[in-house]
């Protein structure tokens, strides 16, 4: 059994827990780089900054991706592309629904390639896996 989503309903199932793993990662590290990692300001930001980026992902990146690399036959590229432009797109967003602030032009350009790799990093080794992983348990549940 292939172990990537064939349908939308699995890409779902899968997206839900690798959002969720992106998301925690990526506030926690932006938070304590910039000073404010508490716990009460942890437990606004982040389901505020799951919503944003699971709809962004799963309504825009995902479909737009997947439409690139299926064009050019590129499959092995779609992390790299993905997370690019989710990195690209929340280093500049994420700053504004955390704590209000816009960042200047020379903050993105310092933030921007860090988030990236980071968040690269944590798709690659840990997120996917998991997305995966509940995939999988769930495709069990269901056979049985």
């Amino acid at each position: 059994m292939d172990k990537f989503p064939k349908n939308l309903k699995e890409a779902l199932i899968a997206s839900v827990p690798n959002a969720a793993v992106m998301v925690v990662a990526m506030v926690t590290l932006n938070l304590w780089i910039y000073g404010a990692l508490t716990l009460p300001h942890f437990m606004v930001v982040v389901p505020l900054m799951f919503i944003v980026a699971f709809t962004f992902d799963f309504v825009v990146v995902g479909p737009l991706v997947m439409r690139l690399v299926r064009r050019y036959n590129k499959m092995r590229l779609m992390p790299f592309i993905r997370v690019a432009i989710m990195a690209g797109v929340l280093t500049f967003v994420a700053p504004m629904l955390e704590s209000g602030t816009v960042i200047t032009g020379h903050q993105y350009l310092m933030a921007a390639p860090r988030n990236y790799v980071v968040a690269l990093m944590v798709q690659i080794f840990i997120a996917l896996p998991v997305g995966l992983y509940v995939l999988g348990r769930v495709r069990n549940i269901m056979v049985k």
